[in-house]
């Protein structure tokens, strides 16, 4: 019974495909060149150009357990917005406010924050009222503008609508802070986030209607201006100062792909 060996030359071998030819296949102008146009169509450079900006890691707003008689007295005090706010939960649900489901929601809360504790905010929350109003002003008047964007894109290519997906720097180490940017970029017609990556501060959005020269560049700065806008209104002054400085990279790269 004879083995059968692959010559030296061959196309491959018995356990699968040459490593080699594999090489050239992601190496070859077709394959560079459809990465470059998939990066393209993405909003994001080429590997060998691209330059993300350069931001401090965020850090998370959440405060470890402390140890201790005090500190732990503190944590009972600083657990009592959330009993509250799942007895209201538990109220709502039952659709009366009679004395026993008022009592019975804080117990329940009660007995939910101690079996399932959640993790601590900081001690003082951020409150900018007129920041606030102003993030509630864009988000109205961007929902106005996407819609009408999103319907002329809609009449005018229908399936040939173009999209895809940009990729910008996550400014904040807050979930309070990355949720609400996930909310307010749902509100806007024809976008929404994809995924958030923690590990990277990383910030993927899926949005439709890039045709024109410059839609790509328009979107990050769309896109860019919401997040700082719910920074300013709910986030920390560190996550302010991180967000200018992503604008400013953002605002760089972009003039620098504008020039190639």
């Amino acid at each position: 019974m004879s083995e059968q060996t692959p010559s030296r030359g061959g196309a491959g071998t018995a356990d699968g495909p040459d490593p080699r030819e594999l090489d050239d296949a992601e190496t070859c102008p077709e394959a560079v060149r459809d990465r470059e146009m998939g990066a393209a169509e993405a909003g994001e450079t080429p590997e060998a150009d691209r330059t993300p900006a350069r931001v401090p890691p965020p850090v998370p707003d959440t405060v470890a357990e402390p140890m201790g008689g005090s500190a732990r007295g503190g944590s009972v005090r600083r657990r009592i917005p959330q009993v509250l706010a799942l007895a209201l939960v538990w109220v709502l649900l039952w659709g009366s406010v009679s004395p026993a489901a008022i009592v019975g929601g804080l117990l329940v809360g009660a007995a939910v924050t101690a079996v399932f504790p959640l993790p601590l905010l900081p001690e003082r929350l951020p409150f900018r009222p007129w920041k606030l109003l102003r993030l509630l002003a864009f988000l109205a008047s961007d929902l106005v503008v996407s819609g009408i964007r999103v319907s002329m894109v809609t009449l005018r290519h229908g399936p040939r609508a173009r999209s895809g997906i940009v990729g910008l720097p996550l400014c904040t180490g807050s979930d309070r802070t990355a949720t609400t940017i996930v909310a307010a970029c749902a509100l806007s017609p024809g976008s929404f986030t994809l995924q958030i990556d923690r590990a990277r501060h990383r910030w993927y959005v899926y949005a439709l209607g890039l045709h024109r020269p410059g839609a790509v560049e328009r979107l990050r700065r769309d896109m860019m201006r919401l997040q700082m806008r719910v920074i300013d209104a709910v986030g920390s002054q560190e996550d302010r100062d991180r967000g200018a400085a992503a604008v400013a990279a953002v605002t760089a790269e972009d003039a620098g792909r504008n020039d190639r």
